[in-house]
């Protein structure tokens, strides 16, 4: 049986990730305000601000606005 889009990133993250915390067991791709999703379309609530290095949120329009 093949591996779920997310198992295999998860072996990758196993293979060549930083060991410096315990990796989630689910793998992100968007983020939206408090929220994010996963690969499989699961939505969450971002409880710990992506560990505080997002204190605006995720994609807040004003901050993407001023990247362009």
């Amino acid at each position: 049986m093949p591996l779920s889009l997310q198992d295999e990133y998860i072996k990758k993250e196993s293979l060549y990730g930083a060991k410096n915390y315990s990796p989630l067991s689910v793998v992100l791709n968007k983020g939206e305000g408090a929220y994010l999703w996963d690969v499989d379309g699961n939505k969450y609530l971002d409880m710990v601000s992506a560990y505080s290095a997002v204190s605006h949120g995720h994609s807040h329009p004003k901050l993407i606005e001023s990247y362009s």
